[in-house]
């Protein structure tokens, strides 16, 4: 059982632990005033403005007030935080939020605008409507404006400050166009754009060299979303080029047999664009035996290269399905071929698999599994037995012979 000492120090415990945690509790939830004081153009304080607060990226608030008749309103917020403050009016906007970093008890002036509209109309040169054109407007450092037109090349912007804003047209296809354009009440522009080409260059080469080659030969095609397709080959340097319209972005592969296929998303400009593209070949390998026809129990060399014919070492060699071995460092391994006949060896590397044919004849000329017979010796008979053959006939022959000469002997 525990004395009375005992519960009393944890009870003085538990209050302190539980007094800090409220003190940590109320600093995190600490409030600060922050006096807002909205002012126009001309820095006259404005009554009747409602102002949105927001906080931690928009997770709190929001805080809602509206200004008086001196143009203040007081916004409570967390100490320390990033505040967000909105303009909500028919009459006076502003483009971008007004931030307060770090919130403390502190007063404020936020400038406002009264509100203005732009209607912009994208044309092309001959007056047609730029359908689908991008159109932004920018102003102290921001793009207040960012929208795409739609058939009729035309946007209505939603109310903005009254003020001068730099317009950007853009298309697929069509130099920018940059254009000031004071906005102020209801404002209507028409910007004109025209079509445009520039050259894209690529370099094709093999890096798998030190000094990387060029590849001739090779084909570079070029498609767009909005339609444009061009292949041309590349010429003894690597290099190829396409008339490509300007702004737009543009899918790059180049293909060539024996090598893989490359692909690259490339985003022209204005100006002439270059790129770099490098290839190399479809990984394969080879093996080659130093020998196609041996006899039966002789061993055969065989070497495995890869697509560059350059050795691979570590390649697993099997004979009829059966492994013999690893090739050394050269690509080299020895294998004797003990069956006659025809005799597969395949070699793996990785995921790459090749067969070669090693064909192996039988010492007597004796073959199996469809192996060529071996040439074969014939003798020739010098005697018969019977008398009826080749050596009756030179005997016959040689009697003849000497017949002839005794009798000239005796004519003498």
């Amino acid at each position: 059982m525990l004395d009375h000492r005992t519960v009393l120090t944890i009870v003085m415990l538990a209050l302190l632990v539980g007094s800090g945690a409220v003190a940590g509790t109320a600093a995190a939830q600490s409030q600060v005033t922050l006096t807002i004081t909205v002012v126009d153009q001309d820095g006259d304080p404005l009554s009747g403005i409602d102002i949105s607060a927001t906080w931690d990226d928009g997770a709190g608030g929001p805080s809602n007030e509206t200004t008086r008749a001196s143009g203040q309103a007081l916004i409570d917020v967390p100490e320390g935080a990033n505040v967000s403050l909105r303009i909500d009016d028919d009459e006076y906007v502003r483009n971008v939020p007004y931030v307060v970093e770090d919130a403390e008890a502190e007063s404020i002036e936020v400038a406002v605008s009264e509100s203005a509209t732009a209607t912009v109309n994208a044309v092309k040169a001959d007056g047609q409507p730029a359908e689908n054109a991008r159109i932004r407007l920018y102003r102290d450092g921001n793009y207040v404006v960012d929208m795409n037109a739609g058939s009729d090349g035309t946007i209505t912007t939603q109310p903005v400050e009254e003020g001068e804003y730099s317009v950007i047209v853009t298309k697929p296809g069509f130099y920018r166009n940059l254009t000031t354009v004071p906005v102020s009440g209801e404002t209507t522009t028409t910007v004109r754009i025209r079509e445009g080409s520039v050259l894209l260059q690529a370099e094709v080469v093999d890096d798998h060299f030190d000094d990387p080659r060029p590849i001739r030969g090779a084909n570079l095609q070029v498609e767009s979303d909005n339609g444009f397709d061009g292949t041309v080959p590349t010429l003894s340097d690597g290099t190829a080029s396409v008339s490509v319209p300007v702004n737009d972005r543009y899918d790059v592969t180049v293909t060539k047999e024996g090598y893989e296929t490359v692909e690259r998303r490339v985003s022209v400009a204005e100006d002439e664009k270059s790129i770099d593209v490098d290839i190399r070949r479809t990984p394969e390998i080879t093996l080659s035996p130093d020998n196609r026809q041996v006899v039966v129990n002789a061993t055969v060399g065989l070497t495995v290269t890869d697509e560059y014919d350059e050795p691979v070492p570590n390649a697993t060699v099997s004979r009829n399905g059966t492994e013999v071995g690893q090739t050394d460092a050269d690509g080299e391994i020895t294998a004797t071929v003990p069956t006659a006949g025809n005799v597969t060896f395949t070699a793996t590397a990785a995921d790459l698999t090749t067969t070669t044919n090693v064909t192996a004849f039988r010492p007597d000329g004796e073959t199996t599994n469809g192996a060529a017979r071996a040439p074969e010796q014939t003798q020739t008979e010098t005697e018969t037995t019977d008398g009826s053959g080749p050596g009756f006939t030179v005997a016959l022959t040689i009697a003849a012979l000497l017949a002839v000469t005794a009798l000239a002997h005796r004519r003498r």
